[in-house]
């Protein structure tokens, strides 16, 4: 839908124009598919469907196709950032970073993704049982989603929508990394963190925070992430009943200490810029 309203509003003379059309549309499909892949976080716990057979077949067919994971390969490194978070152990570790120049550049240009690829490769090859599965999934995954978008992109060129084949680059590869390495570190990186200090070396500590119900917290924290603190008290609880246990957890001895990790994303963002 994005791509039809940004096509429509394409016109060849006017290249500023295309630019900047093609520009907010990259930033806007970025975005989506960063609140889509929340969805696969859910999907890791098992929470997608009843059933774990269909949970993982529905998750990799409709979610992890568009960045070319699987969700058992995803749920191993997952996992583990319960596990280690805040130590130098922890496998998803954006807010290891400073929220400097650096960070920017290395997420727009896709370097940060290839460096948690190469990561997360690393930590599921370590793991023995299954081996076979998770390999064969793993480039099952990675075909899939070269097909899907190699068709996305010869469809497009087909209708000669050049600066729509940019955007959707521009989303895939700069604007989604982005954001799902933004929303991470807000999540994680506390007021005190340190830009001189090397958290892969030295424990971050943990730390998680607790967003509202606003548009902006319900999509770039959908699947529950806005409501990220709860989400560590207790994996297993679906997003759909977060607000329910936020409401009982209000009226227990952790009242206190959840309202004093309440926060917004731009107020997190401002407070941690350059830090």
């Amino acid at each position: 839908m994005v791509m039809i309203i940004a096509s429509a509003f394409i016109q060849s003379e006017n290249i500023v124009s295309n630019i900047c059309i093609a520009l907010a549309a990259a930033i806007l499909i970025g975005y989506l598919i960063a609140y889509l892949i929340n969805f696969f976080h859910e999907a890791a716990h098992y929470n997608i469907t009843a059933n774990k057979i269909s949970n993982d077949r529905l998750a990799n067919l409709l979610i992890g196709i568009l960045i070319g994971q699987g969700i058992k390969n995803y749920r191993i490194v997952h996992w583990q950032h319960h596990v280690a978070l805040g130590t130098t152990d922890d496998t998803e570790r954006s807010y290891f970073e400073s929220l400097d120049l650096r960070f920017f550049i290395y997420s727009f240009t896709g370097i940060s993704a290839l460096q948690f690829l190469s990561r997360r490769n690393k930590f599921v090859e370590s793991k023995k049982e299954s081996a076979e599965i998770l390999k064969k999934e793993k480039y099952s995954q990675l075909f899939l989603a070269l097909v899907f978008h190699i068709a996305i992109l010869i469809s497009l060129y087909f209708l000669a929508h050049y600066w729509i084949m940019a955007a959707w680059l521009l989303a895939v590869g700069s604007f989604y990394p982005f954001f799902n390495r933004l929303r991470q570190l807000i999540e994680h990186r506390s007021d005190n963190a340190n830009k001189k200090i090397n958290y892969a070396i030295t424990s971050h500590g943990k730390l998680s925070r607790i967003f509202g119900n606003s548009i902006l917290d319900k999509s770039f924290g959908s699947a529950g992430f806005n409501k990220h603190l709860l989400h560590h008290l207790e994996p297993s609880v679906s997003y759909t009943r977060l607000n329910e246990l936020e409401s009982f957890l209000k009226e227990t001895i952790l009242g206190t200490a959840i309202k004093g990790q309440r926060a917004s994303y731009i107020r997190v963002f401002k407070k941690l810029l350059n830090k």
